[in-house]
């Protein structure tokens, strides 16, 4: 073989050799190769996805949660609370707080939700919640049922967002508002924005901020369910309920947290839950900050609260209520008793006026005039319209402290007649005139007394009671049975007849019963 032949069969080799070489390696891309090759090149996900236009509006909302929690986040701390078995007493389940005196029972729907951590069996007793930086000097706002144990011999600690932890001194606390002021020695803290309550409407966006669990810095987000919601939870006749309702899930460890608005604003303290089993079961309950604000600022500034009272008791006006008074429709707070040399008695406020607006803000329910009150102090002018007889008309309050509001304001007027006891099938009552003893146990120097209801009668059902004294049927005042009967018997059927009547503990009351309605 010549060098010439040779060379070319070299060459045509080569060739060969590098053909397929590019062939196995076109077929190992195509899938003929080891199954780790084809795992690892393998191409997954869609790369050609885009998100709509409404998706990338979202997405902005939605950072707009994300700012509102990295700005309140900082100014919402941890309080730890511990307090010596003798000055606190263990809760009848996990989630109460250490003392049952707001009203507390095993099974209530709606329940304070301050968290004792430990074992119920430690000695000192602990429990955990929330508070908010109100200062940057170290004010802190919380609940009054999470550090009321701790006020005179517990401790109280504080972390920060950032893990700080200091130790805090009890400035004061406010059990008619649940609220209470506690302070630490720092400087240049974080502090919330406050927001205005009043304006929270229905149906509007809001975060909870809190350390449910012991879990810090959790953020959660709802709705605003209802305003102005009582929930009977103060346990005081002087209790100012008007809660923010919610559904931003919270917890046991919330308590004392903040609830605030898109712009990160604070519109209220959480400090309830409704709930039968002790967690979250859908709503909670929030201080607006309106009242929180102003029972702040006194315990801040005076250590203690400098309200001031109207000096009424009073009670709703439903459907049957609003017919006997006139109203056109139930709104309202009824006055129903007024304290003797308290502001209303003072300022010409009369049972059975029916409170319709304070300083031109509309009064719906009774509790829309203690909130609005409740940010008042002794001295205070507000201007009250009230509904009497048929008409409204505009009455100045100057509001006095509670320690002026002492004694029940009374009434008298001539003897009762005797006469025979009266049934009143209509009613569901019988009535008797009043003995010597009956007068001597009321107080009083006229009317009636309940001496049998029946159990689902039409005054049972109003709220008549066994052993009450009917003083006044629709103004008129009633001397004996036989005045009754003929009071009674002038209201006509589908009318409601207004009962003025005298409790056995000497409170007063006003009662509507519509004629000729069974229930």
């Amino acid at each position: 073989m010549n060098k010439k032949t040779l060379f070319t069969a070299i060459g045509l080799i080569f060739v060969g050799i590098v053909i397929g070489v590019v062939a196995l390696t076109g077929l190992q891309f195509t899938g003929i190769g080891s199954a780790q090759e084809r795992k690892g090149s393998a191409a997954i996900g869609n790369a050609t996805y885009a998100p709509t236009p409404s998706m990338t509006w979202l997405k902005s909302m939605n950072q707009a949660f994300i700012d509102v929690a990295n700005i309140v986040k900082p100014t919402v701390v941890s309080i730890d609370v511990s307090a010596k078995a003798s000055t606190a007493r263990v809760p009848n389940d996990r989630f109460h707080n250490f003392e049952d005196e707001e009203g507390e029972k095993e099974g209530d729907l709606f329940r304070f939700f301050f968290r004792p951590p430990g074992g119920l069996n430690d000695v000192p007793i602990r429990g955990s919640g929330s508070g908010v930086i109100v200062s940057a000097d170290g004010y802190i706002l919380t609940n009054h049922h999470v550090v009321k144990d701790a006020a005179d011999k517990g401790t109280i600690t504080i972390i920060l967002d950032d893990k700080r932890e200091y130790k805090a001194k009890f400035i004061g606390s406010d059990p008619l508002t649940d609220i209470a002021v506690v302070k630490i020695d720092a400087q240049d803290l974080p502090v919330i924005a406050f927001g205005n309550s009043d304006s929270v409407q229905v149906g509007e966006w809001v975060l909870a901020v809190g350390n449910p669990f012991s879990l810090a810095s959790t953020v959660t987000a709802g709705i605003v369910s209802a305003i102005g919601r009582n929930i009977g939870i103060i346990g005081d006749s002087y209790g100012v309920e008007s809660f923010i309702q919610t559904d931003a899930a919270v917890n046991p460890g919330n308590s004392g947290g903040a609830l605030v608005n898109v712009e990160g604003r604070l519109v209220g303290i959480n400090t309830a839950i409704a709930t039968r089993n002790g967690g979250y079961q859908g709503y909670s309950f929030a201080v607006p900050v309106n009242i929180a604000k102003a029972v702040a600022e006194d315990l801040i500034k005076y250590g203690k609260i400098s309200r001031g009272y109207i000096g009424v008791q009073i009670k709703p006006v439903d459907a049957t209520a609003a017919k006997a008074l006139g109203l056109s429709k139930p709104e309202g707070a009824w006055v129903q008793q007024l304290v003797k040399g308290g502001a209303a008695e003072s300022a010409g406020i009369k049972e059975g006026d029916v409170i319709l607006s304070v300083d031109g803000r509309k009064v719906a329910a009774p509790n829309d005039l203690q909130a609005y009150i409740a940010r008042k102090h002794a001295g205070d002018e507000v201007v009250v319209k009230v509904w009497r007889d048929g008409r409204e008309r505009d009455i100045r309050v100057t509001l006095k402290p509670r320690d002026d509001d002492k004694q029940i304001v009374s009434n008298a007027s001539p003897e009762p007649k005797d006469s025979a006891p009266l049934k009143l099938k209509e009613l569901g009552l019988d009535v008797k005139d009043l003995t010597e003893a009956d007068k001597k146990r009321y107080e009083v120097d006229y009317g009636v007394r309940v001496s049998d209801l029946q159990p689902f009668g039409q005054a049972a059902t109003r709220g008549v009671m066994k052993g009450d004294v009917i003083l006044e049927v629709n103004g008129d005042k009633v001397q004996s049975v036989s005045e009754f009967r003929s009071a009674i018997a002038r209201v006509k059927s589908g009318e409601a007849a207004l009962l003025r009547i005298r409790r056995a503990d000497k409170s007063t009351q006003f009662v509507a019963i519509e004629m000729g309605k069974t229930d």
